[in-house]
């Protein structure tokens, strides 16, 4: 996926949590090897190389050029959490689609209404899946008192 400095730009970071910003600000120090509150070019290679990356000079600025809001050359604090934060918000973006794609196929409907039968979603994960967790359990503390799962329900058992 190629990233767009537009899009970065108008990311809010505060959908990141406090423990999720700790951990970038942790991994941006790594980074900053010169301590210069920026990742610079060459940094940034050392590090890719480090993790068995063999990055040509022409990736690397493609790579700053794609995040750095500043003109700088290098990648800031906040273009880093940007990005991140992108990156999360692309995610969970992912994740739901493919959830209400799931609840689709198993019966609900496009607009997230209609319903999915327990029984079938059971054997669907039982016999198709091979899971062995104690699926009936979850579903009935999700929804007791009917034999369907309602989008929100179906969500709630995929995503715990």
């Amino acid at each position: 996926m190629s990233l767009n400095l537009e899009d970065i730009k108008n990311i809010n970071i505060d959908i990141l949590t406090p423990k999720e910003k700790q951990k970038c600000n942790e991994a941006f120090l790594a980074f900053d090897k010169n301590g210069s509150s920026y990742i610079e070019k060459d940094e940034l290679r050392r590090v890719l190389e480090e993790m068995g990356q063999k990055p040509t000079e022409e990736d690397l600025i493609k790579m700053i050029n794609e995040v750095d809001s500043t003109g700088r050359g290098a990648i800031g604090r906040e273009d880093f959490l940007k990005v991140i934060a992108y990156h999360k918000l692309v995610q969970q973006t992912s994740d739901e689609e493919d959830i209400k794609l799931a609840f689709i196929a198993l019966g609900g409907n496009e607009d997230k209404s209609g319903s999915v039968d327990k029984q079938k979603l059971l054997n669907i994960i039982q016999n198709e899946f091979n899971l062995t967790i104690d699926l009936n359990r979850l579903i009935k503390e999700m929804s007791p008192n009917t034999n369907e799962l309602k989008y929100e329900d179906f969500r709630n058992l995929l995503q715990n």
